[in-house]
């Protein structure tokens, strides 16, 4: 009976060891588990000091955002791939004492995607500062080389820009004195300078040249251009296309085209509301017009219906377009006194080129717009 006893106590035993070591099997997998899910983390995960929660994980992928996020352009909205060259480190920097030349420069800084930065001069220009040939201040300071006006306030982090447009009127026939503090004061090694002016009149002259002896040889200076006051985005579009800072397929679609009967012409646009609206009817589709001679100087032809007009007494001359009373397209290939809107200027025509086109009979224009392929709307 003992005996008996025995081996069932020794059965019970033998029973519970085995289930002790199945549990203690089952508790020995889990750290497996554990080193498999830390061999798939990426390396940061793995020598990162900082705890795996969801929130120090968030807080880690948003860093780097913050530190690259480029003033004025606003956060990203996907942290993926960096953006574009266009723009994204390209500063636009302006003086504009009487407010002709920094629309202009608002108009780049658009087109490129750039930061834009005014420079500011410690002293305000006054209206009598810059009156010419009277000895004042402008005078002066043109009149010395070495005059450097002080500037007030500076460019926060110039390392972060590749590129620099710099945007000038011309001042006897040179850039303002305080353009050569502005290069001067900025390290600009290695990075890629332009500039564009604008005037009444004065050309380009040496003023861009003048101005590359101030910075270090290492800078590539792309070509300068000068526009007159009010030149239309067209053309400043056309600029930076020509210097390589815009891709041509970036500025499709925002130049109407133009036709005289099978002969393209290249048309500088006026910005003014007549044109726009012009530009939004021609994206319907081709705008055909049949025009008609009159009085050996001009091709007149109608719209088909009014656009926003704002007549001004003209002199118009050779490759002038205007409308007249608000609903006749006129192409001028001679000269001719009256109120008009003015629309554009065929830019790419002598005057013989013009009256060999126009001045021999009727003819037709089209206008129209590019697709993204380049090609016009059918």
């Amino acid at each position: 009976m003992r005996k008996k006893i025995s081996t069932i106590v020794l059965a019970l035993l033998c029973a519970a060891a085995i289930l002790s070591l199945a549990a203690c099997g089952g508790t020995g997998k889990q750290p497996e588990t554990t080193v498999d899910a830390a061999s798939s983390a990426t390396p940061t995960q793995q020598t990162s000091p900082v705890s795996r929660t969801p929130e120090a994980q968030t807080t880690e992928a948003s860093e780097p955002e913050s530190e690259t996020e480029q003033p004025g352009t606003g956060p990203s909205a996907e942290p993926t791939e960096p953006a574009e060259p266009r723009g994204a480190k390209i500063l636009v920097a302006v003086f504009s004492a009487t407010g002709n030349t920094a629309p202009l420069a608002e108009t780049v800084a658009e087109l490129l995607g750039a930061d834009l930065y005014v420079i500011v001069p410690a002293q305000p220009y006054t209206e009598a500062d810059l009156a010419y040939y009277t000895g004042g201040r402008c005078d002066q300071e043109q009149a010395d080389p070495d005059c450097r006006p002080v500037i007030d306030g500076q460019v926060e982090d110039m390392a972060r820009y590749d590129t620099v447009v710099i945007a000038h009127p011309i001042w006897h026939g040179q850039a303002p004195r305080i353009i050569s503090t502005f290069l001067e004061s900025c390290d600009f090694s290695g990075k890629t300078l332009t500039t564009f002016c604008t005037s009444m009149s004065s050309p380009l002259g040496s003023s861009a040249d003048n101005l590359h002896g101030l910075v270090p040889q290492d800078v590539t200076w792309l070509e300068s251009r000068r526009f007159p006051a009010g030149a239309s985005r067209e053309d400043l579009a056309a600029w930076l296309t020509e210097i390589g800072l815009l891709k041509p397929e970036q500025t499709e679609g925002m130049t109407m085209q133009m036709l005289i009967n099978d002969t393209p012409v290249t048309v500088q646009w006026e910005e003014n509301e007549s044109v726009a609206a012009l530009m939004e009817l021609v994206r319907e589709g081709p705008l055909t017009v049949s025009m008609s001679p009159y009085g050996g100087f001009e091709q007149v032809g109608p719209i088909g219906q009014s656009l926003p007009r704002s007549d001004v007494q003209t002199v118009t001359q050779a490759g002038d377009l205007v409308i007249y009373s608000g609903n006749q397209l006129v192409v001028f290939y001679g000269s001719n006194t009256w109120a008009y809107t003015r629309l554009g200027r065929i830019t790419d025509k002598t005057p013989a080129e013009l009256a060999s086109l126009l001045g021999d009979g009727a003819v037709t224009v089209t206008l129209s717009m590019p697709n993204e392929n380049g090609s016009t709307k059918p």
